[in-house]
């Protein structure tokens, strides 16, 4: 180890004077409490300063003269690293690691008290299995009926189980100092942290290994990553799927494959193991800056968050349904290279409630707009919106699919759509079928012309060259239209019947195109029958919040046209008469382009929404009852009609679907 005498000797102090000395430890203290392996001086002096001085001797004086006599802290002259005397302990081989790896059933996605009803898991000793435990945990609620019918664990078998109150005493005992094991272990340790923190006042402190992200490390060309799968895919047994001591004993032996595929790429200890995962998938290691206890005291509530710097400088703002699920969604190992360079740097998380998510999403919008972070445009983590356009002016329109929508007067938008091959396909079968055209950019039609090779082979019905005119294409337009109005049938069933007639007729290449295009057209179909209008066609008021803060959106051709509390009596009255007047106005004028980010925000957020988001009232004209918009929005969410939603809800825990 290095002496300090140098510096000390000209009695000069090397600790830079942004810092006291108890604050830099305490800094360094939690940098290394997340590295078991350690970390060099350059990574140490780099958290410290705000540049690289580029001298290793100066960088050695500085952490000697910080932690160098300091108890707490260890330097390993051999691997040239700093870490924490307590983390002595993790430095033990693979063979000789304690893990206990746990699965958890529980009542939903999210955490809450009492929302856990079984707990399995295993000791192991490196790669053999030990002990197990297992048990079912009685809920504070019921067990939703898809819970049971995933898990098979019914509101009668926990009847008479013990409380998580009870429980939890005896799993901490079993797991001890242990590094904790689970496939996507975020999902099970949030729920262990917060009954932890409820019932003994302090968070989970086990480390962490989840056998999801190192299923990426170790086989980064397997796509489908799914628990059993994984166990499938390395030929072991999947009995016992969804229970806890089945999930847990799969995990288990995957960890043992893993744990001999990292000692194979020379990870030989524990903690240089704790150290490769912390890295996760980007390779990166993550500095956390916010304490967890700030994250854990955030709100469940729907707002906005902004990530600022060490110095207060606006990093990125982000929305959220539930702000601090969202939040600590950023602090894991899984994360792009992106997000991890963005978390390193945010020291501090400022939220702002709103009604809802909807008003979420605007005020981010707005946010963006005007402060400009500088990682909001680095990081687009949310899957592009797709939408399919008609142009309705043109006489000879083609369907186009888009991100982005037009301002362009009698230009039809249906969506929002995710997934780009698959509506590419539908839009292309359908073009087909109907006989509209393909080609891009304004169409002049002339006899003479020589129409392209769709024309040729009788794809396109060829208006270049007059081969159809505007009333007969205008019969095909309105064909299209139908079926992306829901009105599916016709063409459909036209499409069963051609491929059953070149299957009989043993045209099997053609019969084998025909049922591609019917898979692609019945998807898109059944896409379409969860949108409730056009979005240029909407016109509805969207009511959200409860009581006093309720909050009402009116939607008008499409387009956000009034947000207004709902504060008084008056207030039905005074958005009757703003309906009333505007709903014609709507119509007859084109689409502004400062609309269009609301339009589209909307859009998405009709589809998102879940069912206890919000109300909707639908306007089939510019009549609106006060009175029927007052007893709306009475209603309590949950007890909404059915036809009163934008569109079926996703199942919880299926949140990727919830996009059309």
């Amino acid at each position: 180890m290095m002496q300090n005498s140098g510096a000390s000797g000209a009695g000069i102090s090397l600790v830079p004077r942004a810092f006291g000395g108890g604050t830099i430890k305490e800094k360094l203290c939690a940098y290394l409490e997340s590295r078991p392996g350690g970390a060099d001086t350059a990574e140490l002096v780099a958290l410290l300063l705000d540049r690289d001085s580029g001298d290793s001797e100066l960088k050695a004086r500085i952490v000697e003269q910080i932690i160098g006599a300091d108890p707490n802290f260890i330097f390993d002259p051999a691997s040239g690293l700093w870490s924490l005397r307590s983390s002595i302990s993790y430095r033990v081989p693979l063979d000789d690691a304690q893990f206990t790896v746990v699965d958890l059933e529980t009542t939903g996605m999210r955490t809450g008290a009492g929302g856990i009803i079984e707990i399995g898991a295993y000791r192991m000793l490196g790669r053999r299995l030990a002990e197990s435990f297992s048990t079912l945990v009685r809920p504070r609620g019921m067990i939703p009926r898809f819970i049971t019918r995933l898990t098979s664990i019914t509101n009668e078998m926990v009847a008479d189980a013990p409380p998580i109150e009870q429980v939890l005493p005896a799993f901490r005992d079993f797991m001890g100092d242990s590094v904790m094991v689970a496939h996507n272990a975020a999902f099970d340790r949030g729920f262990l942290d917060f009954e932890f923190r409820r019932i003994f006042g302090i968070g989970l402190r086990n480390p962490v290994i989840c056998t999801l992200r190192m299923s990426r490390r170790f086989l980064p060309s397997l796509k489908r990553r799914r628990l059993d799968l994984l166990a499938e895919h390395f030929g072991l047994s999947t009995d016992g799927r969804h229970r806890g001591l089945g999930d847990a004993r799969m995990a288990a032996e995957i960890l043992s494959i893993f744990l001999e595929m990292a000692e194979k790429m020379g990870i030989t200890r524990l903690d240089r193991l704790l150290d490769d995962h912390a890295r996760g998938v980007s390779r990166r290691r993550i500095e956390r800056h916010v304490p967890p206890e700030e994250i854990a005291a955030l709100p469940r509530t729907a707002g906005v968050y902004l990530m600022r710097n060490q110095r207060g400088d606006l990093l990125y703002v982000g929305k959220a349904r539930r702000l601090r699920d969202r939040v600590s969604s950023y602090f894991t190992h899984s994360v792009t290279a992106k997000t991890a360079e963005l978390i390193n740097h945010v020291y501090k998380i400022e939220t702002r409630d709103t009604a809802s998510s909807l008003e979420a999403a605007l005020v981010e919008a707005e946010m963006i707009r005007e402060l400009k972070p500088p990682y909001n445009r680095m990081l687009k983590s949310a899957p592009p919106a797709y939408f399919i356009k008609l142009d309705l002016m043109d006489e000879f329109p083609r369907l186009m699919m888009s991100t982005k929508m037009s301002a362009r007067r009698g230009m039809m938008h249906l969506g929002p759509f995710v997934g780009r091959n698959g509506l590419e396909r539908a839009i292309r079968a359908l073009s087909r079928i109907t006989g509209m055209r393909t080609c891009a950019g304004a169409l002049l039609p002339d006899p003479d012309f020589s129409p392209c090779m769709y024309g040729q082979i009788g794809y396109c019905a060829s208006p270049c060259n007059r081969s159809i005119d505007a009333d007969s294409y205008a019969r095909r337009v309105h064909a299209a239209l139908g079926f992306l109005r829901g009105q599916s049938g016709p063409i459909l069933s036209g499409l069963v019947r051609a491929r059953d007639d070149a299957a009989r007729a043993m045209r099997y290449e053609e019969a084998a195109r025909l049922s591609r295009e019917l898979e692609s057209l019945t998807t898109l179909s059944h896409r379409v029958s969860r949108l409730r209008e056009v979005v240029t066609e909407n016109n509805l008021m969207i009511i959200t919040g409860d009581g006093a803060s309720r909050v009402a959106h009116v939607v008008l051709s499409g387009r956000l046209a009034l947000t207004r509390a709902l504060d008084s009596d008056t207030s039905a009255q005074e958005l009757s008469a703003f309906v009333a007047e505007n709903y014609d106005r709507y119509r007859a004028r084109p689409i502004d382009r400062a609309e269009l980010e609301p339009m589209m925000i909307v859009a998405r957020w009709l589809h998102e929404r879940y069912s206890d988001e919000g109300r909707i009232v639908y306007l089939h004209g510019s009549v609106l009852d006060p009175s029927a918009l007052a007893e709306q929005t009475s209603r309590h969410p949950e007890r909404a009609p059915r036809e009163s939603r934008a569109c079926p809800e996703p199942v919880e825990g299926d949140r990727r679907e919830a996009i059309l």
